[in-house]
């Protein structure tokens, strides 16, 4: 007989070579700036801005400089595909999960689904759970940058957005088709 995991947990792993974001040798400041732009939470954008004040003209950075970003927006994407896999929501969107720092130097992942518009910001969803948070630990070493995810499933009004997130697509396509 074979006793099942007693916990109701998750985990997602992800790994990325860190020059796959921003190449040390002749970094590509167009793309950088497309690629923040997709990916990170507007929370992440204000902590980039802080950590890294001169990051959007990498002709200004060092070498040390651009590792060290590389580094650190590697880690994001590692940490949000590691997510998306706990969760198991590949609907969630890069800029809905964010890293969030902790007292004590320990990190965060949350999925906010709450929306940063007029729209879905309205008093409508104020009773609904828009965040849920999860563990995260993200490991640098030489170029590679991975994160760990543990996480229990989704709250079922999480969930809802996504279904509905999801009939919407589905029912665009079949509009096109």
């Amino acid at each position: 007989m074979r006793l099942p995991f007693p916990l109701n947990l998750r985990v997602g792993t992800d790994i990325i070579a860190t020059n796959r974001i921003l190449c040390p040798i002749k970094p590509d400041q167009k793309r950088l700036l497309q690629l923040t732009k997709r990916y990170l939470h507007p929370s992440e954008i204000h902590i980039l801005n802080q950590r890294f004040p001169s990051w959007a003209s990498s002709a200004s950075l060092t070498g040390l400089q651009i590792r060290q970003l590389s580094g650190w927006l590697a880690g994001r994407w590692a940490a949000k595909e590691a997510a998306k896999k706990a969760w198991g929501a590949t609907l969630l969107s890069f800029k809905e999960l964010k890293v969030e720092p902790e007292s004590g130097g320990a990190v965060l992942m949350v999925c906010d689904v709450g929306g940063h518009d007029s729209i879905e910001s309205s008093s409508v969803i104020s009773d609904k759970v828009t965040e849920q948070v999860a563990q995260l630990s993200i490991s640098h070493d030489g170029d590679y940058t991975v994160a760990t995810v543990i996480a229990t499933p989704l709250h079922d009004d999480i969930m809802a957005k996504l279904r509905a997130r999801k009939a919407l697509a589905e029912a665009r396509v079949s509009g096109l088709e």
